[in-house]
């Protein structure tokens, strides 16, 4: 009977089934890596610094990002709500701390700059306050009868206008953070690359001006014939 019965947007319960395990799967591999590496930051002191701060702030939103993908379910109404928007809130927020990473190390390594630990709360405001913002737009269009009938996907948005905001808020961010990302880190690479050869080749320098003075003239007298 559940093979052959349909529900909207032309999957089967079994195939509704199958989704919901596919997501509570791999969000629960995320919650169990983003909390490990919460853990180690909170119960080792000597990570706390800067650097591996701002790592432990996007372990901890993706943790949440992942708890909240598991949790949902439709037939529990406005917990599906509550799935909705707190899995979209965390999930921006994720991949906006990856940008405050990206920014760190270019500042620090292309720009030579010391003074990232004084933009921690501006970090915070960016990050925070983008991902209120993206979450509070998101409700714009919003279907909320699509729990019914998307199942597991409470994140997902029904309709035109939702698609159309789904991808502002959430796509188009997150396309935004991969070309920041990679467009940084390059630059950050090439300048290591450029330091790397720089620092190779005055090493070669230094070899040879001092096996310079460890170098005998022999001199050969010449015979004249008389």
């Amino acid at each position: 009977m559940a093979t052959v019965q349909a529900v909207s947007g032309n999957l089967t319960a079994a195939e509704r089934g199958i989704l919901t395990a596919i997501n509570t799967g791999a969000s629960s591999l995320s919650l169990v890596g983003s909390s490990f590496i919460v853990l180690c930051y909170l119960f080792f002191k000597e990570l706390r610094k800067f650097s591996f701060k701002l790592v432990f702030f996007l372990a901890l939103s993706d943790m949440f990002c992942s708890f909240f993908g598991i949790i949902g379910d439709p037939s529990k109404g406005y917990f599906c709500y509550a799935q909705g928007y707190t899995t979209h809130f965390f999930c921006v927020a994720s991949f906006l701390w990856t940008t405050t990473i990206a920014f760190t190390l270019h500042r620090t390594v292309v720009r030579h700059k010391t003074d990232v630990e004084d933009l921690e709360p501006m970090f915070h405001l960016y990050v925070w306050g983008t991902s209120v913002v993206m979450t509070v737009i998101r409700s714009i269009g919003n279907d909320h009868s699509h729990i019914s009938r998307i199942g597991a996907w409470c994140w997902a948005q029904t309709g035109r206008t939702g698609k159309v905001v789904h991808f502002v808020t959430f796509y188009a961010p997150l396309w935004g953070a991969i070309l920041f990302n990679g467009f940084t880190y390059f630059q950050v690479i090439r300048m290591l690359n450029n330091a790397t050869r720089m620092a190779v080749g005055m090493s070669e320098r230094g070899y040879k001006s001092d096996a310079r003075p460890d170098m005998k003239v022999i001199f050969i007298p010449r015979l004249s014939k008389t």
